[in-house]
């Protein structure tokens, strides 16, 4: 498996992890979290609400639930909406949240690494904006670069523009081939 693949699967396990512990949050632990962070004890909370502090108790333990007509008022002293709340927004937050920023490719190049035993090291650096045009003028990466090895073929330079799509940066190819030839390609 090469170290881009691992690198992309590990993002994904660690995605879904992180939607897991969101999604496994009960209304009652959330309003509980909530309360928290925002300063309130369940007294002071109680008592905004003009309910008891043994209600927001019960509520926070999951052995009851908030009264539909609170909900608006809850979500305020929260801070948060209703839907969000009752975990039907959890999907867009989520999303927002873990949204990688758009990377401009003008500002990136695209250097590439290859070293074998007896022959020179090559080092290229190419601005990303020109290696994508020129893969869509139909030149492969080999005739940019002439790189002739197996492990560099134009699908993994289409696979490294999406990974730019989705922000991602640093080493992200590092392979040897059957002749003994590596190949490392870094975006940054």
């Amino acid at each position: 498996m090469s170290l881009f693949n691992r690198k992309h699967s590990e993002e994904i396990k660690e995605e879904e992890t992180i939607q897991e512990e969101k999604t496994a949050e009960t209304l009652g632990s959330k309003i509980a979290r909530l309360r928290k962070e925002k300063g309130y004890t369940q007294e002071e909370f109680s008592q905004l609400l003009d309910v008891t502090a043994q209600a927001v108790s019960k509520w926070e333990n999951d052995l009851s639930c908030p009264d539909i007509m609170l909900l608006p008022k809850i979500s305020q002293l929260l801070g948060i909406s209703i839907d969000e709340m009752l975990g039907n927004a959890a999907h867009k937050t989520e999303t927002a949240e873990t949204a990688k920023p758009q990377v401009d490719i003008n500002k990136l190049s695209l250097k590439i690494r290859v070293t074998g035993e007896g022959r020179k090291p090559v080092n290229i650096a190419l601005p990303m904006a020109m290696i994508k045009k020129f893969t869509k003028l139909g030149t492969g990466i080999s005739n940019i670069i002439n790189v002739n090895s197996p492990s560099v073929d134009n699908k993994k330079i289409e696979q490294i523009f999406e990974l730019v799509d989705e922000g991602v940066t640093g080493e992200v190819l590092n392979v040897t081939d059957e002749n003994g030839q590596n190949v490392i390609i870094e975006i940054s």
